[in-house]
């Protein structure tokens, strides 16, 4: 049976953007409540605790098909969930799927919803080259995934990453039984980081860091998201519990700006969908038409000889 390149496009995995807004945005598609994303600028302890209670880590780097001489656990616990990525461009949204499907419901906030937890109960005795099978034919799970997909006014043909093109990956980091897992799809199964101890944070920080420093000499293109709580729930939580005015008020205003926060995401996801190019063509028609056009393309093309003239030759 051949599908159609229609249909090929829309069973495809789309490129999406590593943003808290939109992470949070896919899983809130999902049924998922209770959480959101952070994005981490430092690995310092004070920076995590500022967005406790942290479920997971996404750590996004750039993929250089090195070797890895870690050994992967053969028989992971049972309740671990781990799935190798069988789709391409699907690592970010298996990287979250891993972190959620690792939390324990019934000691956290998070309400997996029925997406989630139909497919948590489905893979739980599968291996994790079809439980990967599992997410990529989930239709509800693709949908979301590709909502996020920027419009394109031509549709290109799929090409595979050479050697000069940058690859960019997502790996998880998570609590489970006691132990810290790093969960990497291209892996054959998870790296046991650890025993979690006082803080499972530490044990996830000393690898993320000692990975970054043996890309450190040659690159500075990394992204790290937590999987925290809610940020309103945690306020309501915190309001709930204070009976001092003044507190209450700086939690109250706290309370605004989480809202704010997430009216602004809810626009920039709206931006991010909108197609641009119909306003664009007209733009470029208007301009033409009041002969505008020519002359800014001349101005734009010699401003770009006078900067390659006045780069130094190699």
């Amino acid at each position: 049976f051949i599908r159609s390149a229609v249909a090929k496009r829309m069973a495809s995995w789309t490129t999406i953007e590593s943003d808290p807004s939109v992470f949070t945005e896919l899983v809130e598609r999902l049924g998922v409540k209770g959480v959101e994303f952070a994005e981490l600028y430092s690995l310092e302890e004070a920076d995590l605790e500022a967005v406790a209670p942290v479920y997971g880590l996404i750590f996004l780097f750039k993929w250089t098909g090195e070797k890895d001489s870690r050994a992967a656990v053969e028989e992971p616990p049972a309740g671990l969930f781990f799935a190798k990525q069988m789709v391409q461009n699907a690592c970010a949204t298996q990287a979250i799927i891993s972190c959620l499907l690792n939390v324990d419901e019934a000691e956290s906030s998070v309400e997996l919803g029925a997406t989630l937890s139909e497919l948590r109960a489905f893979a739980a005795e599968l291996p994790p080259d079809m439980r990967g099978l599992a997410i990529e034919n989930s239709e509800a799970i693709r949908t979301a995934h590709n909502s996020f997909a920027r419009p394109e006014p031509f549709v290109s043909q799929e090409t595979v990453a050479t050697k000069d093109d940058d690859v960019f990956h997502f790996v998880a980091y998570v609590p489970r039984f006691g132990r810290v897992y790093e969960l990497d799809g291209l892996k054959s199964g998870p790296i046991d980081l650890g025993d979690q101890a006082d803080s499972w944070l530490a044990t996830a920080r000393a690898a993320i860091s000692q990975r970054i420093d043996a890309y450190a000499a040659s690159e500075i293109k990394f992204n790290l998201m937590a999987v925290v709580r809610d940020r309103r729930a945690v306020i309501d939580h915190r309001i709930a519990a204070t009976e001092d005015t003044a507190q209450l008020a700086a939690l109250e205003a706290d309370r605004a700006l989480e809202v704010a926060k997430r009216q602004n995401w809810a626009h920039e996801n709206t931006r991010r969908r909108h197609n641009y190019v119909p306003l664009i063509v007209d733009l470029l028609k208007v301009l033409a038409e009041h002969s505008k056009l020519q002359p800014l393309i001349d101005a734009a093309a010699d401003k770009a000889a006078s900067t390659a003239a006045a780069k130094p030759s190699a």
